[in-house]
Order: C-alpha cells, then structure tokens, then sequence
C-alpha cells in the first residue's frame, strides 16, 4: 500500500496476475485484493490460508521515516520480515532493501553488491542498521530469494530523498554538502518495478542487486530538474562545507534532544550526501536483463 509497494501491486495486476496486498490499510488498487495483516504480527489462519497458491512475495513494507522510534523500525523492518518468511515458506521472495545497507562513513564509488551488507553494529542509525539485519535474515533463511537494493527512489508519491530536500530549503535557498558537486545513483520508481517483475520473470536470480537509473546524476542539477518537474519549489543552490554542515546537523539533533524534539533526519541526510553515492549495476543487466545504458 506504500509508494514502492503500491507501484509494484498496479503493475502487477496489469500483467493480470491475481495480486493480494497484505497489508495495515487497503490501497484500493483496481485489481487488486485486499487482506488485512500488520506484519510486526505472525500471520493469521486468512493470510496463511493464501500461502499454498502463492508463486512469489514482493516484500515492500517498511517505515520511510529515518526519525522513527527505534523499536519500530525493528518490529517492522526485522521482526516482521521473519514473519513473512514463515508464512510463506515456499514462495519465491523478492525482498526490497536499499543501498543503505552499505558503509555509512566511506564513500560509494561504483560499490558492488558484495560491498554489503556491512556490521549492522557498524551502523550509528537504526533505520540502515534494521534493513542489514533483515537481508542477514533473508539471507540465511531463505538464500534463493532475491534481494533489490534501490539508491534514492523517486517519482510520483515519493517519501524520501527529494521530500527531505525540499523540507530543508529556506526562503527558496537550499543549502547542499560540496554544493551538490557528489555524483549520486537515483532510482525512478519505475525502475525499481521493472527489477521486481524480472526477479517473477527471471526465478533462479538470487542474491543482492543494486538497483538504480543507467547514469549517476550531479545532486546539484538532479536537485534543481527534479523540483521542477515535480512540482516543488524552486531553489538556489548554495554550497556548505562538508564537515561544518555534519557538525551543525549534530549539534541540531543535541539541542533538539534536550527538548524532546529530536528529528534525525537531517543528521541522516547530511551523512548521505557527504560524498559520491554510485553503484555498479552490472548484474541487475546480467541477471535481471535490465539494460545500464
């Protein structure tokens, strides 16, 4: 029912699949079942019930916001992942993960797949520690599945990246790490659902594939084209110092901490964007048949 999720349940029913949305609320989708399930809970009889006709599990669920409570994350993002493995056992599973799996504190420079997952302990957040510790479940659980690991999604209905961006712009001024000079991979949504339906196509892909569009963008000019064609304000680019944009955006969290106020949002993001963020996408070609050019 969320925005990769729900993409992929429309482009499914599409193909005319028999689609069931599992999920808290019904994304009323033409085509689409729904059944109700909070996966922070095992299965109930009605969603087992299911499990002997299905062929494969998209596994979408998640929670977008980086500031959530930890507990949360985990109940969502760990917990309830084993749930879905154990109510479907023989399914094909196509679990989508994201690029935050890999190092926080070096930079990504064409990472291959093999680059990650790192230490969940390794981690200074719970929302990048939560999704290694849920493709380490995968995994060892289920080693046949597929696991897609999108950059930054983006396109209609979209929840992080751009959102954040735009949130952080004052007075049409939005102030970027290096000025917004750091190559980054994005993913358009369609990509990431062009990756799912080849991983129903393609059932002996197995393994992490790093997802994203053919070629890496400059985050100054994805920053400003992007606003544009999404509606968002416009905005000036003006560029911070690296270290003296991460020691403002600790502070910030320190002093909104005192008053309950914590958002780590920003802190998340400003680590994100300290330095290039591209992936090699070389096996999602190979494997998968998506075309990098």
């Amino acid at each position: 029912s969320g925005f990769i999720g729900g993409a992929i349940a429309r482009a499914l029913a599409e193909r005319d699949e028999t689609v069931y949305a599992l999920s808290r609320r019904d994304p009323e989708i033409p085509g689409v079942n729904f059944q109700h399930w909070d996966i922070t809970e095992p299965a109930s009889a009605s969603v087992t019930s299911l499990a002997k006709n299905v062929t494969a599990v998209f596994h979408c669920a998640g929670i977008a916001s980086v500031s959530a409570d930890d507990d949360a994350l985990y109940n969502v993002k760990v917990t309830g992942t084993r749930h879905v493995l154990d109510a479907f056992p023989k399914a094909r599973i196509v679990h989508v993960s994201s690029t935050t799996v890999y190092s926080e504190s070096e930079p990504h420079a064409e990472l291959w797949e093999e680059a990650g997952p790192k230490d969940p302990n390794d981690f200074a957040d719970a929302y990048s520690r939560t999704h290694a510790l849920a493709e380490q479940l995968v995994m060892r659980l289920r080693p046949d599945a597929a696991i897609l690991r999108p950059a930054a999604v983006y396109g209609p209905g979209e929840t992080m990246l751009m959102p954040f961006l735009s949130r952080m712009s004052k007075k049409g001024v939005l102030r970027l790490p290096g000025g917004g000079r750091q190559k980054i991979t994005l993913t358009h949504v369609d990509n990431v659902v062009r990756a799912a339906l080849a991983c129903l196509d393609v059932p002996s892909a197995a393994g992490p594939f790093n997802i994203g569009d053919p070629i890496p963008y400059r985050l100054k000019e994805a920053v400003v084209t992007h606003f544009a064609r999404m509606g968002y304000d416009q905005v000036v680019i003006e560029g911070v110092a690296k270290d003296k944009a991460l020691v403002s955006a600790k502070l910030g969290l320190k002093i909104k901490g005192v008053f309950k106020r914590g958002d780590r949002a920003k802190l998340f993001l400003v680590r994100y964007l300290q330095s290039d963020r591209t992936y090699n996408l070389s096996r999602q070609q190979r494997v998968l048949g998506i075309s990098t050019t």
